[in-house]
């Protein structure tokens, strides 16, 4: 037997002005994809021969270019024409790929390859929770499963059960199809996490279903992502029967679990303390144990933002208190990233940073002393090595060190703050731009703010202009 493997991954944010291209994608083909993707030992262990296709993956920004979007996938579906002797396909593909001129770049790339490959050839995806799966989607796919974790911690754990999936469908001649129900809701991921309930106990639920009912593969509920406006914006669930004669039963459970994840709506909320920018300020300065750890939720470049927001080092220059640590990691200008670096390090210069594309990256007057440039690096999974993703440039503005970086980036991981040579723990307050409260963070901090700031993620998604969300849908209708 025979199956190709590959990723093709991305989250659009559809209030984000710029689009993605394809220079923004970490892109390897042919057998680099292997090492990146955790499962070709569960297909060689199997006997079966994998033939890889691509892996393209960028962090989520504005709606991908439509020529970006064809020509990742026409390498896809060229390998799936040369090969049509193919038994299955198993791909990571996030779910909230939104694609100028045509929508939903998953649903698009199952349409294709179904299309080339007919009924008889199983399609396996693994997928990204925060993903708006298409009502057909199922019907294009026969198993696919998304994360149960937010923040994201069991990407491998996905990718090596749905590639199981597709193996024992293979082995057992399986070509049955999984069991999806749409739920007219949607929540900013920040108000989901899976650490806390609601989403906790809906997680446990779908964890005693895969680990203990036979007649169940895999169950998931996708709670969407709320920034991309379209008509399949919003939750979903899925349950993947074991075997076919099980399809009527996994369909009963599939309208138990969406009825629950339904009946949870008005439970969803935020992980932790969550403060407007000013409070925001004051609370981690002077009210709670340092090091206090700030996300900047409204923008959160992993949710598709520009990265440029400077409403927090706003807040915080107010106070500049020589006797309190601040770090800011880190601000998007490309300018003044550029005029930084055309100083020598301990030089002190007068410097604007904000790109003035909007409210929130309003340019604001400094007076910095050059600390010096580096590489900013990090890892997608945790089984890649850390690769370079931007650099970054460190200033100081009296007791406020910011990094500015020639590219939108959040940093959540140890590796992106050791290798700009700054230590977290050090200081009294520092400020990412991110939503959740990361894993790596939360062994980095004592206390922890999520600041409910504008920008393109912003938390109030009522406040958004949607022209093509499926209404009614809560919260921004009170059903």
């Amino acid at each position: 037997m025979k199956v190709i493997i590959g990723a093709f991954a991305h989250e659009s944010n559809d209030f984000c002005p710029h689009k993605t291209t394809r220079a923004m994608f970490e892109f390897y083909e042919g057998q680099d994809v292997l090492s990146h993707l955790p499962v070709a030992d569960i297909f060689q262990d199997a006997g079966i021969e994998i033939i890889p296709t691509i892996y393209a993956d960028a962090q989520s920004y504005g709606p991908v270019e439509e020529k970006t979007y064809l020509y990742f996938e026409n390498k896809i579906l060229d390998v799936v024409r040369a090969h049509p002797d193919i038994n299955g396909i198993w791909m990571f593909c996030h779910g909230a790929m939104n694609v100028e001129n045509i929508g939903s770049g998953e649903y698009r790339l199952a349409c294709d390859i179904r299309k080339i490959v007919g009924e008889n050839c199983v399609i396996s995806f693994g997928m990204d929770l925060h993903g708006n799966i298409e009502a057909d989607f199922a019907n294009q796919v026969n198993i696919f499963r998304c994360y149960h974790t937010a923040p994201h911690t069991d990407q491998v754990d996905t990718y090596r059960r749905t590639a199981q999936a597709l193996v024992r469908y293979l082995q057992n001649g399986y070509k049955t199809h999984c069991q999806m129900r749409k739920i007219p809701m949607i929540f900013p991921g920040e108000m989901a996490a899976t650490t806390v309930d609601p989403f906790k106990g809906i997680i446990k639920v779908m964890k005693n279903m895969e680990d203990h009912d036979p007649k169940i593969l895999c169950a998931s509920t996708f709670i969407g992502f709320a920034w991309t406006d379209a008509e399949r914006t919003s939750s979903t669930v899925v349950v993947v029967p074991s075997a076919p004669e099980y399809a009527e039963y996994c369909s009963q459970k599939a309208d138990e679990l969406a009825d629950l994840v339904f009946s949870k709506r008005t439970e969803f909320d935020f992980e932790m303390l969550s403060l407007q920018p000013q409070e925001t300020a004051v609370a981690s300065l002077y009210e709670l144990q340092p090091p206090v750890c700030v996300t900047d939720m409204g923008d959160n470049p992993t949710a598709g933002t520009t990265g440029g927001s400077n409403v927090l080092l706003k807040e915080y220059l107010k106070f500049n208190d020589k006797e309190k640590k601040v770090l800011i990691a880190g601000i998007f200008d490309k300018k003044a990233f550029d005029i930084c670096t055309a100083h020598a390090i301990g030089d002190t210069f007068e410097l604007t940073i904000g790109m003035d594309i909007d409210e929130v990256t309003r340019p604001v007057p400094v007076t910095a002393t050059y600390q010096g440039r580096h590489d900013v690096l990090g890892y997608t999974i945790p089984t890649t090595p850390p690769i370079k993703r931007c650099e970054g440039v460190t200033i100081s503005i009296g007791s406020i060190d910011v990094v500015i970086t020639d590219k939108a980036y959040a940093f959540t991981q140890q590796v992106n703050f050791h290798s700009c040579a700054l230590e977290p723990v050090k200081y009294d307050v520092f400020v990412t731009k991110f939503g959740y409260i990361f894993p790596e963070l939360k062994k980095m901090g004592k206390s922890f703010i999520m600041s409910n700031t504008p920008g393109e993620s912003y938390q109030v998604i009522t406040s958004f202009d949607y022209k093509k969300i499926k209404r009614p849908i809560y919260p921004i209708d009170q059903i």
